[in-house]
């Protein structure tokens, strides 16, 4: 069988994670990287390109024309540029691997869908999400009654960024630039995966308790302490049609960085998953725990994709349809929250220190890991700061924003 060859969209930013590992990948004999498109590479970059013969182009659109052999498209660009980017790509004949998230708006991913279904082509999302192995387990232990009947999802993200972050792109913090939504926040990009993980997990423990399970509503309060647009601080509770509960708990204001993990608790027992693909199964209080790790999630991303096409594979680890989940609660937990809610000063500490976070909010991981172990809103806590949110219909919702006041308007 012929090696599948790739094409690369974005190599700057998270874009270098994924040259890196496709000139690793090819060295290796996995798949040929043909050839990259990105406006101005880095002079690292570019010397890495020119070093292995890998032809560059400045507009991915003469790429896509001129490379009509390869098999696959990497897209990693900024979000806005992700649903013109990757339609252009399928309608060229290409399968996709789209950078998460795969739209800021429901509207940009389901017309990447469209797309999807015109052309008969893949399109896969890098969503980090538990390996195989993880969920596997668990959707063993949840058909065999091991924690009992399943009632709620948790999850939690206590992060640090520092001032320094948020100047790293013109996008970084914003809800839109120029003309474009971004949306660009906590729970929409350094905890977007644990945010998908979530509703991957909710998905597998409804199929394995023979049923489906899709959102249909979404209350969230979602603050910001550091000065952007967007959220650094965010509790949200979606409610799902087969009657669980998903709880989602997310600050970039925390003094250090913990591991992020998610919770699963049944009627005897509970199943926890972390970043670090541990899983711990209890059951009336005796636990026992499981290394699941399956190598790079980038790699199996590239191998996952490749053995799609060569129909070597049942489906995607994260398939488009799967993702969209994500955008659909993302979209929603913005129209119950209606606006960004900035913290009072008495309640926060500002630093421009490398090692400090940007803005941390007084006793925000106490605060945090009491809601969380309770499954209830931050101002469901008695926080003084916290807002009682609207709950907001995922059901017939189809068009981003409905009442969201983007920039105040």
């Amino acid at each position: 069988m012929s090696v599948r060859k790739a094409l690369l969209i974005g190599a700057g930013g998270f874009g270098r994670v994924h040259l890196n590992e496709l000139v690793r990948l090819a060295d290796a004999g996995t798949l040929e990287l043909a050839a990259v498109s990105d406006v101005r590479l880095t002079e690292s970059a570019a010397a890495l390109v020119a070093e292995r013969g890998i032809r560059h182009y400045a507009d991915y659109r003469d790429m896509l024309s001129a490379e009509a052999g390869a098999d696959f498209v990497v897209i990693s660009t900024p979000i806005a540029l992700h649903a013109p980017m990757s339609i252009d790509a399928m309608e060229a004949g290409y399968h996709v691997l789209l950078e998460k998230p795969p739209g800021a708006l429901l509207q940009d991913v389901d017309r990447i869908a469209e797309a999807a279904d015109r052309t008969g082509r893949l399109c896969a999302v890098n969503f980090f999400a538990p390996s195989r192995k993880a969920q596997a387990l668990i959707a063993r232990a949840i058909a065999s009654g091991e924690i009992g009947r399943v009632k709620r999802f948790k999850a939690i993200a206590l992060l640090q960024r520092t001032a320094a972050y948020f100047g790293r792109t013109p996008w970084a913090g914003k809800l839109t630039v120029s003309d474009s939504v971004v949306l660009d926040g906590a729970f929409h990009n350094p905890a977007a995966h644990l945010l998908y993980s979530m509703l991957k997990l909710a998905e597998t423990a409804a199929s394995a308790a023979g049923r489906e399970s899709q959102p249909v509503g979404v209350a969230a309060e979602m603050y910001h302490a550091n000065p952007i647009e967007s959220d650094d601080t965010t509790a949200m509770r979606i409610e799902m049609s087969d009657g669980t509960t998903l709880c989602y708990y997310v600050t970039l204001c925390a003094r250090k960085t913990e591991t992020q993990r998610i919770r699963i608790e049944g009627t005897e027992g509970a199943i926890e998953w972390d970043y670090d693909d541990q899983v711990k199964i209890w059951r009336y209080g005796l636990g026992h725990s499981y290394d699941c790790k399956e190598g790079g999630i980038v790699e199996r991303r590239y191998r996952n994709l490749i053995a799609a096409i060569d129909g070597r594979d049942e489906g995607l680890d994260v398939s488009l349809d799967s993702a969209r989940r994500f955008t659909l609660v993302a979209n929603g937990a913005f129209e119950s929250a209606g606006e960004i809610r900035g913290i009072a000063a008495d309640f926060v500490r500002l630093s421009d220190a490398a090692d400090e976070p940007g803005a941390y909010i007084e006793g925000i991981e106490t605060a945090m890991k009491e809601a969380f172990a309770a499954g209830k809103l931050l101002s469901e806590t008695g926080l003084p700061w916290a807002v009682t949110p609207e709950p907001f219909d995922l059901r017939e919702y189809r068009r981003f924003p409905r009442r969201f006041r983007l920039n105040g308007a």
